[in-house]
């Protein structure tokens, strides 16, 4: 081996090595650090615009998945609320039917057209308490709602909105409904009649709807889970072997430094065969 004093080729070499030794050690640490094994696209390029792409396909599926659930969340309360005037209706309709026999005497059918006029009013409170984050779909106050069902944001599922208080665009109820005397009953059976199936109408459109977004909804968080498992195949660093690796970056490093101190030793060889 050939020692000269102007220029230390071995020194030089330890220095190259144990500067790449360096530059290892801190990419290996930055992944461990991050989880990453690629985290900008100076890692990867193309990964990098992949993963991005994945990103934002992710996020726009977890609005999606909101605004699903928002407008079940708006539907559902509509529908019960319906289903709860329903039954009220019914309530009324036997009412209704009683008062109509013309065989009642008048004391009884004024005794029915209380229980009426009681059951009557509850409906535009049910209508009124058939509110979610301020959207009503019963009191004719709303254009439905139309929640979306992509990330592009251009498909969407419909929800109508329904009147259905008294008096409303969409029932035959009205405020002054009664059934007495005689000719009034036979009026409100034939009234109830008719918003019966009018409900039923709106109740089935309801459940459609929410049948709809409910298996929308589902199909998003699937695809964003299949999305994120993508994500992390392409991104996410192996921490076991990053470790592995970490730990055969430092004894590189170990042995460089030794390399280089042996190096910078070389040159005082020479001075010391002056010196004999």
């Amino acid at each position: 081996m050939s020692i000269g004093v102007n220029y230390n080729s071995s020194a030089m070499r330890a220095l190259m090595q144990l500067n790449r030794s360096g530059r290892d050690l801190e990419e290996i640490q930055s992944r461990m650090n991050s989880g990453l094994k690629v985290d900008s696209a100076k890692d990867n390029g193309a990964i990098f615009g992949m993963a991005q792409t994945l990103r934002s396909d992710i996020a726009s599926l977890g609005v999606v998945t909101e605004s699903l659930g928002h407008g079940i969340s708006v539907t559902d309360v509509a529908y019960s609320a319906m289903e709860s005037m329903t039954d009220l209706m019914l309530e009324m309709k036997e009412k209704a039917l009683a008062a109509a026999d013309p065989s009642l005497d008048s004391r009884s059918r004024a005794i029915l057209n209380e229980d009426f006029e009681v059951l009557r009013n509850k409906i535009d409170v049910m209508v009124g308490n058939a509110e979610f984050n301020g959207i009503n779909l019963l009191n004719g106050t709303t254009n439905g709602v139309s929640p979306i069902t992509d990330v592009h944001g251009g498909q969407a599922v419909t929800v109508n909105d329904y009147d259905v208080k008294l008096g409303g665009a969409d029932t035959q109820m009205t405020p002054s409904m009664k059934i007495d005397p005689f000719s009034d009953a036979k009026d409100s059976l034939s009234r109830i009649e008719q918003s019966l199936q009018d409900h039923a109408l709106a109740l089935n459109h309801f459940g459609g709807r929410v049948r709809t977004m409910e298996t929308m909804r589902v199909l998003a968080v699937h695809t964003s889970d299949i999305l994120e498992k993508n994500l992390g195949s392409l991104v996410d660093a192996d921490l076991g072997r990053e470790s592995a690796k970490l730990q055969a970056a430092q004894t590189r490093q170990q042995l460089s430094v030794q390399a280089m101190s042996i190096a910078n030793q070389l040159p005082t060889f020479a001075t010391q065969l002056f010196n004999r």
